[in-house]
């Protein structure tokens, strides 16, 4: 049964692009962008907010089997920021709404490219994660990862939008 610990965890998990599908079909770079160098963290570099979170297989969500997560999420992490900054640090911002008072209003980390530019690999109190980028434009991109528990591997797909 896979449920998340706690609300922060899950906000984390998201927050940290937490990021691009696994099929080498499927394109890094809309068609109509420069795939130069700078392009992806031009890109990448902003302000995001989640506009959807599926999960393949469904997950137990608290006694629910759901695989739209998004529609699970509190207003409180709906309204949660993503913000990129050029100089590889990002920041977690709780939004105008926070699930816990005591919560801080922004946390922050940093963030990198792999070589390929594919790969987006946060870190934030000493852990490090890594996300796989798809449908990357200027307003919009894809993030995938997968979460193991009890045997059982879950793909989270994760879609932000510029704000």
């Amino acid at each position: 049964m896979f449920a998340f610990k706690t609300w922060s965890r899950l906000a984390s998990v998201m927050a940290i692009l937490s990021i691009a599908l696994a099929s080498t079909s499927c394109e890094l770079f809309d068609k109509d962008d420069d795939k130069d160098d700078d392009s992806v963290k031009a890109k990448i570099v902003g302000t995001w907010q989640l506009k959807s979170l599926t999960c393949d297989p469904a997950i137990d969500w608290f006694g629910t089997t759901v695989t739209n997560v998004y529609a699970q999420l509190p207003a409180c992490i709906k309204d949660d920021l993503v913000i990129i900054q050029n100089n590889n640090t990002y920041l977690e911002d709780e939004g105008s709404s926070k699930c816990q008072n005591s919560d801080p209003q922004t946390v922050t980390g940093t963030w990198a490219l792999n070589p390929a530019q594919t790969i987006l690999s946060v870190s934030r109190d000493g852990d490090t994660e890594s996300w796989n980028l798809s449908n990357l434009s200027k307003s919009e991109f894809t993030a995938e990862y997968e979460i193991e528990d009890g045997g059982v591997t879950y793909t989270f797909k994760a879609v932000y939008v510029k704000k």
